[in-house]
């Protein structure tokens, strides 16, 4: 589960997902490219039912046409288009289709006037891409919805607390799944834009599917494919200047609040299970690693299994793991420790991501973890994997 900080810098491209405004790469000076686009449509049950084409500009919506369907529900559209561009074709009470447009096309479109999901497309490969990647996005939305439906049925049953956990466990799997299959998307298309939309996309209000701080790798991808092969193009041109300015007060920030290797861990006493008080540098003298988790984030309990390991083979050294977990429940936390076996030192405050601990080590996603030394410094942070158990060795077994 990824925890979404106060960094807004990049958040208004959003607005991007709502298309793009741009000047063809191929024009000249004088020379004009336009081209007739038209679109043939048919609305099941639409006699008379009205149909609007709008460019879906980098910040507003431009008219393009508004017509109304014969009896047969038939309509057409045909305007001049001098540009690849976004639009949005706008019919009966919801339906609402994003279109990628490139001048010249004749698109083919059939539609249910009560069911905007179901239509079909032909003729226009940029918006048959929009409609592959709106189909999985329905999917991961619908998964989340029947989710958020579930926790509100169940939300007194006396059993809500492993409910949630395990509600939480499918929230995580379905946006971890849908956040793979979107760079998968977005790698296999590296030449259209309509992977904009693939880095835009939203599981609801506030809530992106990737966040330009904790996923900048992405962003970056498509910013230097799209400087590639669309660098006319208004969005990506915002893009580019928003990302290189983001990066500058990352970058800042980080320098500012995270610690570097050889630094001394900032200490800090939380709660055991049992209530007790424990200390981080109750643990000088020993290796330890500092590990932030919760019962409800699938990563976290996967990468435990790898904990486990690295317990079994340097825990009879000086090496000791500390989790902190996220968790807000009493039972669900103690419950994922008995359940993955977790024989050490575990503290919380069960405040989630409001705990203390959070803002003082930087943490923005989970699992995050870091090796300190015996003498309290740090030696490396997110070890996870065989890259955990590489550097034990390495330092175990010299």
């Amino acid at each position: 589960m990824i925890k979404y900080p106060g960094f807004n810098i990049l958040i208004f491209l959003l607005l991007l997902a709502s298309g793009c405004n741009q000047n063809s790469a191929s024009k000249s000076p004088g020379e004009t490219t336009e081209k007739t686009t038209e679109i043939r449509g048919t609305l099941l049950n639409g006699d008379g039912e009205e149909v609007l084409l709008e460019e879906m500009g980098a910040r507003e919506y431009i008219p393009v046409d508004t017509v109304r369907c014969n009896d047969a529900g038939e309509f057409t559209i045909s305007f001049l288009q001098e540009r690849i561009a976004f639009y949005v074709l706008r019919y009966g009470p919801s339906g609402y289709l994003t279109l990628l447009m490139e001048p010249g096309e004749t698109i083919e479109f059939k539609a249910e006037l009560e069911d905007k999901n179901a239509y079909s497309i032909k003729g226009s490969p940029g918006s048959g891409l929009l409609q592959i990647l709106a189909a999985e996005h329905k999917k991961a939305l619908d998964a989340l919805g029947q989710i958020a439906r579930k926790s509100r049925e169940l939300v007194s049953s006396p059993d809500y607390t492993s409910i949630k956990l395990e509600l939480d466990r499918q929230f995580d799997s379905i946006t971890t799944e849908f956040q793979d299959y979107s760079i998968a998307y977005i790698h296999e298309n590296p030449e259209s834009p309509a992977i904009l939309i693939a880095l835009y996309n939203l599981y609801g209000q506030g809530v992106p599917v990737f966040h330009p701080r904790t996923d900048f790798p992405v962003y970056s991808f498509v910013d230097s494919v799209m400087m590639i092969h669309h660098s006319e193009l208004e969005a990506v041109q915002l893009l580019h200047a928003q990302l290189a300015e983001a990066k500058v007060l990352m970058e800042s920030d980080q320098q500012a609040k995270k610690y570097k290797n050889g630094e001394i861990a900032p200490d800090f006493v939380s709660s055991r299970p049992d209530g007790s008080k424990m200390a981080l540098s109750g643990l000088r003298g020993n290796y330890v690693l500092l590990d932030f988790w919760a019962s409800w984030s699938n990563l976290s309990r996967e990468e435990n299994a790898v904990l486990l390991r690295a317990s079994e083979r340097f825990g009879e050294r000086n090496f000791r793991i500390l989790q902190v977990s996220l968790d807000e429940k009493m039972d669900a936390w103690t419950g994922a420790i008995e359940e993955d076996k977790l024989n050490w030192d575990h503290v919380s405050d069960l405040q989630r991501w409001e705990t203390p601990l959070v803002d003082l080590y930087g943490v923005e996603k989970i699992p995050f973890n870091m090796l300190i030394d015996p003498s309290g410094r740090i030696i490396e942070t997110d070890l996870f994997g065989d890259k955990l158990l590489s550097k034990l060795d390495q330092i175990f077994n010299k």
